[in-house]
């Protein structure tokens, strides 16, 4: 069926200096269509086949068909790829895919090879998690509707665990919007989602014993709102049939207000551990174990002086039950249990420009230590997951399992749709399906930070990885909330950092092109951070500068025709979780910190006006503050702005950005980003 087409190239991925690609570039330079995650082996053929309509397309077996009720996943896969395709006969031969049984040990578990030649498709696979990726990746093959190249395709994951996490406890989603979510994360090859279903604004878990923990009247938000165990049966059975798994998570003892509200006394009393007791076994007795076989305590955040008991008593029930218990595994929370899974994560101080240490792992472990969707913007966020080492390793084991990626937007939210925008939760979840699937032991710590030249391997991976994004959001996200723009290829001439006496000799040097004798260095990208918020880590360009401090960059850009082009212009990132940051701008400035822009030597003013001009700067974090309970709005998230126009002339253009640091609660940097995706 397929006709030899020559030999794939291997890059060993051994740790070394610089950052390497897991996969030869140039066979991702080849690709005739957008692949996220990447294949681990690739061979492309130069035949193709003409895609006819979803009428000329077969799938047979190779061995005996699955009865009736079995092989859903696999068929749901094959329905919904048939819906991708036109209607009625199109030029172009009829095409079958067979599905083929692996024989040796090559392909295991979620393994497959997908063969595309003369005589149509061949996805061989030991399991029904290895056709449904087969069909996934073939899915996205004939996304453009036009050709389906030759190929010859052997993937497997590096990682067992890729997942991504929803906080339900403090925003309500709906079944329809978690639907669609992991319809979308299927199709990257995401098999886990960590359902977190409790936290202080309510209990929305149905309980039968203890029927109060449902009432309105010990909730803060989202009043109504409950689960019922039929849907999280119904959500369970959905997820399956995309071949994820569901892990839900009642958070315990902390993250509980509305229980002492609802019964007088907190968690880990002994009232209190036989109340959650008589919970956890009616939510087992209610969802059998091979649709939860994994259930989060989550145990975060707070001290109890009997935490080794609790952990014991929880552990020991869920075990009991069949059940694996799963906890938080950061340096603020309850001890992991010998025989839970630990999820581990960082903020501020734990959180490193590095990947998560392998020698720190000393029981099962999921990584969630790269930032949570809520902590960052769209460009540091997709870097610091594009770059990460899963548990700081290049694949995965028994112990170093995998990763899962965390949106917490604690801020009320009224409109529920803007939480994938607010929180750019789909370049995220991109990021983290490639890094999670192919792995790689490329040493990427600080390249988020401070990105390498275009001339090196790291930039060129970075830059082909957002053309596949870009070609996704058109296929994959379209009608969703996507707000990344291509940003590489960019490079600016940065000065300073100076202290404030210093600011206005050098703005005039600055400003007059005079930059001997200044202190100056190189920067990539359309997003350049000097120092993000403490609790991100302070990582940046001068993690060291103290408030007082200034920056300019200056970049030289090219317009080909003049005119006023469209930008994305960015000064700060709120967090989602506690509105730390500098606040909405005056009427005709960039930021609430004395921003200025010059382009081509004359200042360009704002020229986006703001229903809160001037209002909403929170320089501490808002964690129980009324100012949690204001919904954040699209004008206090930059990237959910529409692109502002800026004035150019034809050929080169000088844009100088001068950008002051004025308190920790800014995240500090120049974010300039021309829309041409």
């Amino acid at each position: 069926m397929f006709k030899e087409v020559g030999t794939v190239l291997m890059v060993s991925c051994v740790a070394m200096a610089g950052w390497i690609s897991p996969h030869p570039l140039q066979c991702e330079k080849e690709a005739p269509v957008a692949l996220i995650p990447f294949p681990q082996k690739v061979e492309w053929g130069k035949g193709e086949l003409r895609i006819p309509g979803r009428d000329q397309w077969k799938l047979t077996y190779g061995f005996e068909k699955p009865k009736k009720g079995e092989g859903r996943m696999v068929q749901k896969a094959w329905e919904k790829l048939m819906k991708d395709l036109p209607a009625g006969k199109k030029e172009g031969k009829p095409i079958s895919c067979t599905l083929e049984k692996a024989k040796g040990k090559e392909i295991q578990g979620e393994g497959y090879k997908l063969t595309v030649g003369e005589e149509g498709v061949t996805i061989e696979a030991a399991e029904e998690a290895g056709f449904f990726n087969g069909l996934q990746t073939l899915r996205q093959l004939v996304a453009d509707g036009k050709n389906l190249r030759y190929c010859q395709i052997v993937d497997w994951p590096a990682f067992a665990v890729r997942g991504f996490h929803e906080d339900c406890g403090r925003n309500f989603q709906s079944m329809e919007s978690l639907k669609r979510q992991l319809d979308i994360a299927s199709r990257l090859k995401v098999n886990y989602f960590h359902w977190h279903l409790t936290d202080n604004p309510g209990w929305h878990v149905q309980c039968k014993a203890y029927p109060q923990l449902n009432d309105a009247k010990y909730r803060t938000r989202d009043l109504h709102d409950t689960y019922s165990y039929d849907q999280i049966r119904e959500l369970i059975a959905f997820a399956r049939d995309r071949h994820i798994t569901i892990i839900p998570e009642l958070d315990m003892p902390g993250h509980s207000q509305y229980f002492v509200k609802a019964f007088g006394f907190a968690m880990h009393t002994e009232q209190g551990m036989k109340i959650l007791e008589d919970i956890i076994r009616e939510f087992c007795a209610e969802i059998p174990v091979e649709d939860c076989p994994i259930f989060h305590i989550g145990a975060d955040e707070i001290r109890v002086p009997n935490a080794k008991e609790f952990v014991s008593r929880m552990s020991k029930l869920l075990l009991s039950l069949g059940r694996t218990p799963m906890q938080w595994g950061g340096p603020r929370d309850l001890p992991v249990g010998e025989h839970s899974i630990s999820q581990r994560w960082g903020e501020g101080g734990d959180m490193v420009d590095r990947s998560l240490k392998p020698e720190t792992i000393q029981c099962r472990t999921i990584d969630s230590s790269m930032g949570y969707t809520n902590l960052f913007d769209p460009a540091m966020l997709v870097r610091r997951w594009f770059f990460m080492r899963p548990c700081g390793v290049g694949k995965g084991d028994d112990q170093k399992m995998g990763v899962l990626i965390c949106n917490w937007p604690d801020i009320r939210v009224d409109d529920k749709s803007r939480i994938p925008l607010h929180s750019a939760q789909w370049p995220g979840l991109c990021a983290m399906a490639e890094r999670a699937w192919i792995g790689g032991n490329g040493d990427g710590d600080g390249l988020a930070s401070d990105m390498p030249s275009p001339d090196t391997e790291a930039a060129k991976a970075f830059m082909l990885f957002e053309k596949r994004m870009a070609a996704l959001r058109k296929t994959i996200f379209r009608g969703e909330h996507f707000p990344y723009w291509s940003e590489y290829a960019r490079k600016w001439t940065i000065i300073g950092p100076v202290q404030e006496g210093q600011r206005d000799e050098v703005r005039a040097k600055v400003l007059a092109g005079k930059l001997d004798g200044l202190e100056t260095r190189s920067a990539y990208g359309a997003n350049i951070y000097f120092r993000t918020k403490p609790a991100t880590g302070c990582l940046g360009l001068f993690p060291g500068s103290k408030p007082g401090s200034c920056v300019w960059a200056v970049m030289e850009y090219t317009s080909e025709a003049g005119g006023k082009e469209p930008f994305m212009i960015g000064f700060d990132a709120p967090v989602r979780s506690s509105r730390r940051y500098s606040g909405v701008p005056e009427a005709g400035e960039w930021s609430q910190c004395g921003t200025k822009i010059w382009v081509n030597g004359k200042e360009f003013k704002n020229p986006q006006r703001y229903k809160l001009a001037g209002k909403n700067r929170c320089e501490r974090d808002t964690w129980f503050a009324p100012a949690n309970e204001d919904p954040l709005t699209d004008e206090e998230v930059w990237w959910a702005h529409k692109p502002t126009m800026v004035p150019l002339k034809k050929g080169k253009n000088t844009i100088i950005i001068e950008q002051p640091y004025v308190g920790e609660f800014q995240s500090w940097g120049v974010s300039f980003i021309p829309v041409r995706n």
